[in-house]
């Protein structure tokens, strides 16, 4: 019995010293956090006093830097990605109320991403709009077409539009009042091509200044062509080109490509544009030297002429110039067609000729 009562002892005395022993590290530990503690206090003080210096600019900076981060208006940024609007408004909360505050951060409007993000963030966008024009830009794909028709009741706002439409059915969906409208960028595709009477959009569009249209053949469109100040023409016949332009009166920019197809210059009486500051023949064809034969643009500056490797543009452009009697201060011609010392020997006057 006595051995027992030895062990026991032992057995205490044994545990109690361990428990000591834990107890003096547990002791120095918790003077080593406390020391932890003290010293990370003041580096917490300063942390939660710093801010990144975005954070210090006052709301209409931050707005500014907003607005500058998209695209030129009426150019869209994406819907979504790195590149959107919408990512702004998800960083933080002040960075969102300061987006959603901006309706010119989502007034132009892409219907060309993925049909659910479309369906779902293009009446988002119109909303935060608010009361701005807008700019869309949208195709007559089968599936986000819808979409766009469901911005038609909001007609009365946009200010640019560019449509890419396959579809001739599709093309009546423009036969709304534009009241705001200014410039009209169409792409109609080969399958639009159609005997069918244009659509006549002259009462629907009293601000239109601008329109790009790329049609085949004959126009789609009867436009107010006696408003616009630039126009682009691509893909059609000369003589329908040569009609829209006898009525272009304040046009001061010009871009041309034709169809193939033969034209007789000598159906037509000379086309005077006074206003005509540019005229950029953009395919290469012959056609060119035989149109430009039937303008007169006295006011001139600028001129783009696309011409085919085997034609010499030199004696083409010296008549037009002397019919026109402008004073050119650009001359761009295609560099396979003529060399440089040719153009500045034949064009003395005109201090930039560019050949590319």
């Amino acid at each position: 019995m006595l051995e027992s009562m030895e062990a026991d002892r032992a057995f205490i005395a044994e545990n109690d010293a361990r428990i000591l022993e834990l107890e003096a590290e547990i002791y120095a530990l918790r003077c080593s956090i406390a020391l932890l503690e003290h010293a990370k206090k003041p580096a917490q003080e300063r942390l939660d006093s710093y801010k990144y210096p975005i954070s210090t600019l006052p709301p209409e900076i931050v707005a500014e830097v907003f607005l500058h981060f998209l695209p030129t208006y009426p150019e869209p940024p994406p819907l979504v990605g790195p590149d959107s609007p919408t990512i702004l408004a998800e960083i933080c909360r002040q960075w969102r109320e300061i987006a959603l505050s901006l309706p010119a951060l989502w007034s132009a409007i892409p219907l060309t991403s993925t049909v659910k993000t479309v369906t779902s963030l293009a009446p988002v966008w119109l909303e935060r709009s608010g009361c701005l024009p807008v700019s869309i830009t949208a195709t007559d794909d089968d599936e986000l077409f819808p979409v766009f028709c469901n911005l038609i009741p909001h007609c009365d706002r946009w200010e640019h539009l560019k449509l890419s439409l396959e579809n001739t059915d599709n093309i009546d969906a423009l036969n709304v009042p534009m009241p705001l409208l200014s410039s009209l960028d169409i792409y109609l595709g080969n399958q639009c091509l159609s005997e069918s009477t244009p659509l006549d959009l002259q009462r629907r569009l009293p601000s239109l200044r601008s329109v790009i249209l790329d049609d085949y053949g004959r126009p789609s469109f009867i436009l107010p062509w006696s408003q616009l100040t630039s126009l682009t023409l691509r893909y059609m016949y000369p003589r329908q080109c040569m009609l829209i332009l006898q009525q272009t009166l304040h046009l001061e920019h010009l871009v041309l490509s034709f169809l193939e197809p033969g034209y007789r210059p000598d159906e037509f009486p000379d086309t005077v544009l006074k206003r005509l500051e540019s005229l950029h023949f953009e395919k290469r064809s012959h056609l060119n030297a035989v149109f430009s034969t039937k303008l007169v643009t006295p006011a001139l500056l600028r001129l783009h002429f696309a011409i085919l490797v085997d034609s010499d543009p030199i004696e083409p452009l010296k008549a037009f110039i002397a019919k026109s009697g402008c004073l050119l201060h650009e001359l761009r011609v295609s560099e396979d067609s003529v060399s440089e010392d040719a153009c500045r020997e034949a064009f003395p006057l005109i201090p930039n000729i560019i050949l590319c």
